[in-house]
């Protein structure tokens, strides 16, 4: 197991040399003079791109500009979603508020569809003339927000469509939905005038990471490396990855032993936990601090070791593979491009050390 991940780590190195630098996203902005910049973007969450747009006017940069849409009123990345300010009144409370946000373009007809989300829900704003109209989900009812107007709007805006007011009845709250709702009215409201869908969808970045760290606390002491895959969507949430992975941790503990009662007698135990482990971690910053949380199951096999053998695990995974929840939190920080230290703990089976170490992570 040992050299499985000391030949995991080669690699990674390896992979890195040939694939040192992200990508910057090619891109431009509008500013609010009308001028056009291109440029480099970055890919932000979709909360984030509703508030702000992080852009660079060279790949030789190293930091972004931060702009809101008092400073740039639209902004795209080559080859994909196009951005506008919009203003609009917000109705999900009793006294509307007048807001200013990035909608994401999806449609443009006799209506124009866009979409963003707050607090990640989804919301959507329909351009009627030049009005905009706020639709949120029929099922928000948390206060202090009023019932959602999903299909009220919808009726609203197909008076004079029969075609797509059958639809409303069965249309879900979703972005295809959406999309496929006013392809239908734009084309049976005003057949003359073209309709073009500008809905690019989100990219996933997968990444190679291995994990080699540990911890020595004299008679106590544990081992750990882990190689996985993980899946990052930058555009729905960069802060959230999925991961599915190999881990090998080794913990040795000592153990009371409950049967010796003259004395309180501790006995040597060393826990061998082979694991196939799903995972989604959230981070709760970005930028060079990153501290995580993380949750899911393992298929884990458990080879315990003592001097005592009343004290082995019959009853549980002993020997034999078998599902574990499993928990976790910690702090990565980013050293280079592809280097990081990482601190966690985690429950897999049993309540782990703390173990310190290195991240290599390709891209």
């Amino acid at each position: 197991m040992k050299n499985t991940f000391v030949l995991a780590i080669s690699l990674c190195v390896l992979l890195s040399a040939a694939r040192a630098q992200v990508k910057d996203l090619p891109g431009y902005i509008v500013r609010t003079s009308g001028d056009t910049v291109h440029g480099f973007l970055k890919e932000q969450g979709t909360d984030e791109s509703a508030k702000h747009i992080s852009f660079k006017a060279s790949a030789a940069e190293n930091d972004y500009q931060v702009f809101a849409y008092d400073a740039v009123k639209s902004y795209q990345y080559e080859a994909g979603n196009l951005f506008r300010a919009i203003t609009f009144s917000d109705t999900r409370k009793e006294e509307p508020v007048t807001r200013t946000y990035f909608g994401k373009l999806l449609v443009t007809g006799e209506y124009d569809l866009f979409t963003f989300t707050e607090d990640g829900e989804l919301y959507f704003l329909v351009r009627r003339d030049t009005v905009f109209y706020m639709i949120y989900d029929d099922d928000l009812r948390s206060l202090p927000y009023v019932k959602g107007n999903f299909r009220n709007e919808l009726n609203f805006f197909a008076t004079s469509c029969e075609a797509a007011r059958k639809e409303i009845e069965r249309a879900d709250y979703s972005i295809q939905a959406m999309i496929a709702f006013f392809q239908k009215l734009d084309e049976c409201v005003n057949p003359g005038k073209a309709v073009a869908t500008y809905y690019h969808k989100a990219k996933s970045i997968v990444s190679v990471y291995a994990y080699a760290g540990g911890i020595p606390l004299g008679a106590q002491s544990q081992a750990t490396g882990e190689l996985r895959l993980q899946l990052v969507w930058p555009q729905l949430d960069p802060k959230v990855s999925f991961n599915l992975g190999i881990r090998y941790s080794q913990v040795n503990t000592t153990v009371r032993d409950p049967y010796y009662n003259v004395a309180t007698l501790y006995d040597y135990k060393n826990y061998q936990i082979t694991s196939v482990p799903l995972t989604v971690q959230y981070s709760l910053t970005s930028g060079v601090v990153q501290p995580f949380v993380l949750a899911g199951l393992s298929i884990a096999k458990v080879n315990e070791v003592t001097n005592n053998p009343a004290l082995l695990d019959a009853g549980g995974i002993y020997k034999n593979y078998g599902m574990t929840f499993l928990v976790g939190c910690g702090i990565e920080v980013r050293l280079v491009h592809i280097l990081w230290i990482r601190a966690e703990w985690r429950y897999e089976y049993i309540v782990e050390f703390p173990t310190v170490g290195l991240v290599l992570r390709v891209p």
